[in-house]
């Protein structure tokens, strides 16, 4: 509900971009919300895709946008990721620095303080590419207020992973994003600070996973 809540709020501040919120309405213990239809295919993040620079004008125009009422991004980067790291699942380090990398991200927070609006869960699936118009961005369920450069930076990582270079995909946020206004060491701060996020996500998540696949092991009485 509270994910909900916040993508009926950002209707008006993200208009445009956001699809619409016709109304929204708390019935006893129940949110409803009905959103503006958008009609659009997944953006295509691939080396050489159309869909780069539309999606870099997209990322560039959140990232014009005042948010002084929303929740700082940086009150929610609080959590030492990369200690949880060191004493629950060690060997996911290996040769790393633990030291050096709880450094980094204690300065991370710092460094993502801003004014501008910020979605913080950018992919190709947020955004609806249509045959004609502007491409929209869905799923506002978690919006902050902070440094321009931060979506960018978010999307640098997802270039990659769809078979950038990290090179490259800099390039890409330095020439057509507001990336080009952070600092070296933001940039590193902010790629340690997500790095430790995701991997104690993913190996606490692979934990319980782990447990759930053993419980049905027992359910369907299957060897061991």
């Amino acid at each position: 509900m509270r994910w909900l809540r916040n993508e009926a709020e950002l209707g008006d501040l993200a208009s445009g971009i956001a699809p619409a919120v016709h109304f929204s309405a708390d019935i006893e213990d129940w949110l409803i919300v009905g959103f503006e239809y958008v009609a659009g295919r997944h953006a295509r993040l691939q080396p050489g895709s159309a869909d780069l620079a539309r999606v870099a004008e997209t990322v560039d125009r959140i990232g014009g946008i005042a948010a002084p009422d929303l929740r700082p991004l940086e009150q929610r980067w609080r959590p030492t990721w990369w200690a949880k790291l060191g004493q629950e699942r060690p060997e996911i380090l290996g040769r790393w620095d633990l030291a050096e990398l709880m450094a980094w991200e204690r300065k991370a927070p710092a460094y993502v303080a801003g004014s501008c609006l910020l979605h913080t869960d950018l992919h190709a699936d947020q955004f609806l590419v249509p045959v004609a118009g502007d491409i929209r961005v869905i799923d506002w369920g978690w919006p902050a207020r902070g440094a321009a450069w931060v979506d960018p930076a978010f999307m640098v990582i997802r270039l990659i992973g769809a078979g950038h270079r990290a090179a490259a995909a800099e390039t890409w946020a330095r020439n057509n994003t507001r990336w080009r206004e952070a600092t070296e060491e933001e940039i590193t701060a902010f790629a340690v600070y997500v790095a430790g996020l995701w991997s104690y996500k993913a190996a606490t998540t692979a934990g319980l996973a782990r447990v759930a696949r053993d419980y049905v092991g027992w359910r369907l009485r299957l060897p061991l």
